[in-house]
């Protein structure tokens, strides 16, 4: 579970691969509504998800209060595949 972000907010969510990936060659992220009333639920992504080292940053944005998102994030390296998700609840504060 991540961190409660505002509606209001503007924040960016990190996905470490520390111990698994050498390094990241792409990297996508998706959002899902797992609770609450969202018919833009894509529209938090901000932008296109930045690789720094083993990590990924992307930026996320607006949300409905009280709704649950569910982010995802599939990053690569050669062969090698792995997945981080977690959930973002959105809560005015």
């Amino acid at each position: 579970m991540l961190p409660d972000k505002d509606p209001a907010e503007s924040v960016v969510v990190e996905f470490a691969f520390d111990g698994e990936l050498t390094a990241i060659d792409s990297a996508t992220v998706t959002v899902a509504l797992l609770a609450g009333t969202d018919t833009a639920a894509a529209a938090m992504l901000d932008g296109l998800p930045q690789i720094q080292g083993t990590s990924v940053l992307q930026r996320v944005g607006a949300g409905v209060d009280q709704a649950n998102y569910r982010l995802r994030c599939t990053a690569t390296h050669g062969e090698d595949v792995r997945v981080r998700a977690g959930v973002l609840p959105v809560r005015s504060a």
